[in-house]
């Protein structure tokens, strides 16, 4: 009866995904708060490689990451702005198609070393109103120019007005801004997780 068990547990571990114990502490954004605007580029052709690229338009994070998040949109709302987000956790794999594609770390981390988008710990961000219309930006999303970088006063100052609304609501949380890209923010602590490289799927369990 133990060899029958035994073998029993060795099957179901040996099927079990193995992206499973990677995904347990992500939570997914748009269930927790529906206030917050999806864009997820990646999940469609509008995006710098011109084609979808995730299957499905989910902002999963890791826990402490979303709570923070969270509280960026309560903080923001009270402004009477919603926040947009464009990219959560990313893959490995997608890393690498990305990496192939712009080898700059200014813009897209380098697979080798796994970005803070693989650990579940950086979102890409903008602002809209109460209606969850966009606000104008100093950029497009994915700009990958000078034009982006958060010291360029280049930009009209209604976008340098808004960008710099957000960067303080994202800063309140903790949120450490990327100095090349005005969208992108790491949650704090982000080196402390391991890079992941489970699927985007469409509904459920991270993992499903």
């Amino acid at each position: 009866m133990k060899n029958r068990i035994a073998a029993f547990l060795f099957f179901f571990l040996a099927s079990f995904p193995v992206y499973a114990a990677e995904s347990i502490d992500f939570v997914d954004v748009g269930e927790l708060e529906p206030a917050i605007v999806l864009d997820i580029r990646y999940a469609t052709n509008n995006n710098f490689t011109g084609q979808a690229i995730y299957p499905v338009a989910r902002c999963l994070l890791r826990r402490d990451a979303a709570l923070r998040l969270l509280r960026v949109q309560q903080a923001l709302s009270r402004q009477g702005y919603r926040l947009i987000v464009f990219d959560c956790y990313r893959p490995l794999t997608v890393q690498k198609r990305f990496w192939e594609i712009m080898p700059d770390e200014r813009y897209v981390a380098d697979p080798s070393k796994g970005s803070r988008h693989n650990r579940g710990a950086a979102v890409d961000v903008s602002l809209a109103d109460s209606t969850g219309k966009p606000l104008l930006m100093p950029t497009s999303y994915d700009d990958f120019s000078v034009k982006a970088h958060r010291d360029w006063k280049g930009a009209a100052p209604q976008a340098l007005r808004n960008s710099g609304v957000l960067e303080a609501a994202m800063k309140a949380e903790g949120f450490e801004p990327f100095p090349t890209e005005w969208w992108h923010f790491d949650a704090p602590g982000w080196e402390n997780y391991p890079v992941s490289d489970f699927p985007l799927k469409k509904s459920g369990g991270c993992e499903d």
